[in-house]
């Protein structure tokens, strides 16, 4: 068959499948087919498990095999019965699981030959969602599987567990994080929600990606994020390259949308499909261009709206050292003003964004007060007090946050002058545990905080003028350690501190999912505090001085900051 007859008849097949999925089969499921096809459009064929597997290694084998769901799931289906096979339909989302293991059933009475009960064992680390977003989950799973013997000899599964089971590790490779963005708290710019797309074929992931954006923040991020996007909006044809190498994203009619509005629906599509593709990006409505100049887009061009939530380089990292503020460089000389001068007795501090405000923890008699102004002037006091304040966090310019005495969040509020306290909703919060810790995402979103020695993600929603935190999702640290400190390094990933002296530092996404040690060489516990510089600099500090690394594999270095340890260095945000 020529090359130009093959992708006549590929594009016609494509063009099928894609009718007959809008017709009859959700957006997010596989359709039905014979082979797998990966993203050179060239066929692969699913085998059987291997002739006269046991049906102990059956069982493992068939969660290997379920995260794929090319042709219908069809290699986990392989690992059943014929009588249940062609009816077997898994519901929606995922457990993940690993640690796999089978162990033979003991059962009070003898099972008729050629039948085998088998207990799969393994450890919770989350489920995938019917959304494609990923949340954690801990503790043990179990669940008893029937195996029997087919006429051909072979053992294969006759009561497959209630829910789709995959194991980590073939979840990893069968799915790719793909950060899918929506509009911050202000709706000035993006913020990414992070979900798990189907990696294979290469070529549909665009399209996956934006079916995705149009169908809005995932349920956990729903009432924290906005988009720009009307309801009822999709691709009106398949987001595909074009023959000039171009990514063509064709949108269904948006009705009455301000020229504002389709700038930010342009910066979400862009930034979105950047996860996925370098190609430049071409958006339409019905067939017109998005924009009026109907230009080609790059993230380059869409820079105005993820400014506001990016670190500036320009503005150099501080620390609270013996209770004043120096800035960490190698004059460690004070910043201005009585936060640095010592007539403030700082024991916390932070900066905001732009740079231009500032918010410290004092000390006053019987506890500490929250001080909040320009930076480098005089810091009003305002009647938020207590005996232990966690460092400020900044939502932008105007608000700063803070945890008063480990159980109340308040944040303090610029009203033209004036800085206004409230106290925010953590009901959804753990109830009864400590809050040691709370940083927000520059984008203002969500928060991160530490509640009992466990990072804990929200997200911050805004009801009648007041801040609620909602859908906390508990972020475990690996073999039960105890996280001391969190700091946002990206708009997907986070960095813990922890009580560990092997595995002192993390790098983790922001639902859990992957949690990644840096190195220990040269850092000593306890570590006293943690920030993130631009690039993504990590720094931290111990009780011998203030550490920086920018990789996980990077030996820990000495800032160049002449500053001993015990200090609390801190970038803006």
């Amino acid at each position: 068959m020529d090359a130009h007859r093959s992708r006549g008849l590929a594009a016609l097949l494509v063009l099928l499948l894609s009718v007959s999925a809008c017709a009859s089969i959700p957006e997010d499921s596989e359709p039905k087919a014979v082979k797998e096809v990966d993203g050179s459009n060239t066929t692969i064929p699913i085998n059987p498990p291997p002739p006269d597997i046991d049906a102990l290694a059956l069982v493992r084998s068939f969660v290997d095999k379920a995260a794929s769901p090319a042709s219908n799931h069809e290699s986990a289906r392989k690992h059943l019965a014929e009588s249940i096979e062609r009816d077997w339909t898994p519901p929606p989302g995922m457990l993940i699981v690993e640690n796999v293991d089978t162990i033979p059933v003991a059962t009070p009475q003898p099972l008729p030959d050629g039948v085998q009960l088998v207990t799969l064992r393994a450890d919770r680390i989350g489920r995938l969602l019917a959304d494609s977003s990923f949340v954690p989950e801990s503790g043990e799973f179990a669940v008893d599987v029937r195996v029997e013997r087919q006429s051909n000899g072979q053992w294969r599964i006759t009561t497959p567990p209630p829910e789709l089971v995959a194991s980590k590790t073939s979840f990893s490779s069968t799915f790719r994080p793909v950060p899918i963005y929506f509009l911050d708290h202000d709706l000035t710019g993006v913020a990414s929600d992070l979900r798990y797309v189907v990696a294979q074929p290469a070529t549909t992931l665009p399209r996956r990606v934006i079916d995705l954006l149009t169908s809005g923040p995932s349920e956990g991020m729903r009432q924290a994020m906005r988009t720009a996007i009307p309801p009822g909006v999709h691709p009106k044809t398949n987001t595909t390259e074009a023959a000039d190498g171009a990514m063509d994203v064709n949108l269904s009619e948006l009705g009455d949308v301000s020229p504002e509005m389709r700038e930010l629906i342009a910066a979400q599509v862009v930034y979105t499909l950047e996860g996925v593709s370098s190609a430049r990006v071409r958006i339409k409505e019905e067939g017109v261009p998005l924009l009026p100049d109907g230009k080609d887009l790059r993230p380059t061009d869409m820079e105005q709206y993820e400014a506001d939530n990016v670190q500036r380089p320009d503005l150099p990292g501080l620390a609270v050292v013996d209770e004043r503020v120096l800035v960490l460089d190698r004059n460690a000389r004070p910043i201005p003003g009585p936060a640095g001068s010592g007539e403030y007795d700082v024991v916390r501090a932070g900066r905001s964004p732009h740079g231009d405000k500032f918010a410290a923890v004092t000390r006053r008699p019987g506890g500490v007060v929250l001080r909040v102004g320009n930076f480098g002037e005089q810091l009003s006091e305002l009647p938020t007090v207590g005996n232990y304040m966690s460092k400020p966090t900044w939502r932008g310019d105007e608000e700063a946050w803070t945890v008063v005495d480990g159980r109340d969040v308040v944040r303090v509020v610029d009203t033209g002058g004036e800085w206004s306290p409230q106290t925010v909703d953590t009901r959804a919060l753990p109830p009864g545990r400590p809050i040691t810790d709370l940083r927000l995402s520059r984008d203002g979103t969500r928060i991160a905080a530490v509640i009992d020695g466990s990072v804990v993600v929200a997200g911050v929603a805004e009801q009648d003028g007041h801040a609620v935190l909602q859908r906390p999702v508990v972020l475990r640290a690996p073999q039960d350690m105890q996280v001391t400190s969190v700091e946002w390094r990206q708009d997907e990933s986070l960095v813990a501190i922890t009580n560990s002296n092997n595995y002192p530092v993390y790098d983790l996404s922001v639902d859990g999912f992957r949690w990644e040690p840096y190195t220990a060489a040269n850092l000593g516990q306890p570590l006293t505090a943690v920030t993130v510089g631009p690039g993504g600099q990590v720094v931290v500090a111990d009780r011998n001085g203030i550490w920086q690394s920018r990789d996980t594999d990077d030996v820990w270095s000495l800032t160049d900051a002449p500053i001993g340890g015990a200090s609390i260095p801190f970038y803006p945000g």
